[in-house]
């Protein structure tokens, strides 16, 4: 039977699962592709949250019309944001849909609340300005600004655009329209209300003194720029942030102000470290209060403002609640117990209370050089509070021989464990008798005399000695059988 053996080579091709192979370039350029896709979808559903990017593709606009066709009027109402609560988001552009048709927040409100998103960074701080002079006196006679006079003029143009998409709104209706009278109305108390304005913006950059109605009027608008002015703060940034300017000084202007948002005995303006680093928008521009220790006082010249203010005193307070981070407070002056304290960062261990305006989260750099963010909060003063009387719980205590007692064993059973552990870790030498050493020798003797006792080259030669006689015994036995088939033979 014939039988083929085969050469030894691997297995055979069959199909086999392939292997992955990473290292082809086409490959990693497809990983790479689907990476950043992957990254742009992120940026994408970060982007779309924001209400800014759905104004943008006209989302607010269609938003408005549909609620004018679908839903009668009223049943769609907006919240006025007001100082001390949640700020409501920007609603895109202005336009004639959006302010003159919008049922719930008057006209003159939805128009500063939108127009203001685009006035440029020095028109906007033109404006705040504008706001602030209505409560000053003067005599007048000055020449109005060029920052005011464009300021002025790029409002108006937006007034007129706006007024006269209207106007175009209007001419479509039918005359005995009730829609039609509305709107109308609408107009007239708008127009009324911007030419009141421009009178006392007007009076207020002459230097002139505004009356009660026209100051009533300039902090009306200046209420409804205010959650404006907050919105566009951004937390986990520094103190010095340009975009923040606006809200800064609005702050400070309240703090000088005294005017708070809740009575003085409102318990809910003591808030707690947590509440203002987990909620930051919601207590965004509130008054609150906190308390715990001062640890450092520090003061900061700063270049002399338009509300006079030329240093500031920055403090670091540890919470009472918690040893996270500590709260960063601005303020303008210091108790009169601490009026000595210079320029000059001072340590300090004093309870104090504070209430002031919560502004944002500020980030600043540890003594550990990491990065790290706390509360920042705007105040005029603090208060030192009396150090609080600890009482001490009565606690068992031994007596005074019990003590004594215990002092004096703690020694003398220290000794004791040391001296224990030194013998357990002895090793001690072994010394033999002579009469030991005479029994031994003896009976070393003893063993050499037996003749049991064999070494072990004795033991070697015999054991060559018998296997020598076996072989003999071999030789000898094989011999005569040899000899005995030869007689055989010789017999045949």
């Amino acid at each position: 039977m014939r039988i083929d053996k085969q050469a030894e080579a691997g297995p055979g091709r069959g199909p086999g699962k392939s292997g992955n192979r990473f290292s082809v370039r086409t490959t990693k350029l497809r990983l790479l592709s689907l990476f950043a896709a992957l990254v742009l979808v992120l940026i994408a559903m970060k982007e779309a949250k924001k209400p800014e990017r759905w104004a943008w593709l006209g989302w607010s606009e269609n938003r408005a019309k549909s609620s004018l066709t679908e839903s009668p009027p009223g049943d769609r109402r907006e919240i006025q944001p007001s100082v001390g609560v949640e700020w409501t988001k920007d609603d895109g552009p202005a336009t004639a849909s959006t302010l003159f048709t919008t049922e719930g927040t008057p006209v003159a409100e939805r128009f500063w609340d939108q127009v203001y998103q685009s006035l440029s960074k020095n028109e906007k701080k033109r404006l705040n300005q504008s706001l602030r002079e209505a409560s000053k006196t003067g005599q007048g006679g000055q020449e109005p600004d060029a920052g005011f006079r464009t300021m002025i003029g790029k409002i108006e143009r937006r007034n007129g655009d706006l007024s006269a998409e209207l106007l175009e709104q209007i001419s479509l209706l039918a005359p005995d329209s009730e829609r039609k009278r509305m709107l109308n109305q609408q107009l007239v108390d708008f127009q009324e209300h911007w030419l009141e304005f421009k009178r006392a913006a007007a009076l207020g950059a002459e230097g002139a003194t505004l009356d009660a109605e026209q100051v009533a009027l300039m902090q009306k608008i200046q209420a409804t720029l205010d959650p404006v002015l907050y919105r566009e703060v951004r937390d986990r940034t520094p103190v010095v942030r340009a975009a923040d300017g606006p809200a800064w000084l609005r702050t400070w202007e309240r703090i000088q102000a005294g005017a708070r948002d809740l009575p003085e005995d409102a318990t809910e303006s003591r808030v707690s470290h947590i509440q203002l680093v987990s909620q930051p928008e919601s207590y965004r521009g509130r008054w609150v209060r906190i308390s715990g220790i001062l640890r450092g006082v520090d003061q900061i010249q700063v270049r002399r403002n338009e509300l006079g203010i030329d240093h500031y005193y920055v403090l670091w307070i540890e919470p009472s609640d918690t040893n996270v981070s500590p709260y960063c407070v601005y303020c303008l002056t210091l108790p009169d117990q601490l009026a000595e304290l210079g320029q000059q960062f001072t340590t300090l261990s004093d309870a104090v209370s504070v209430e002031g305006i919560f502004l944002k989260l500020r980030s600043y750099e540890t003594t550990e050089r990491e990065m790290a963010v706390c509360p920042l909060i705007l105040a005029k003063t603090f208060e030192l509070q009396a150090p609080q009387k600890v009482v001490a719980r009565q606690v068992w205590q031994p007596p005074g021989w019990v003590l004594i007692t215990l002092v004096s064993l703690m020694p003398v059973v220290a000794v004791a464990i040391a001296i224990g552990v030194y013998q357990m870790t002895k090793t001690s030498q072994y010394t033999l008798s002579a009469k030991s050493e005479q029994r031994l020798a003896g009976d070393l003797e003893r063993l050499a005399q037996d003749r049991a006792i064999k070494s072990d080259a004795e033991r070697v030669q015999e054991l060559y000695g018998e296997g020598l006689a076996e072989r003999n015994a071999s030789d000898l036995a094989s011999g005569e059988q040899g000899q005995g088939f030869q007689g055989e033979n010789d017999g045949c």
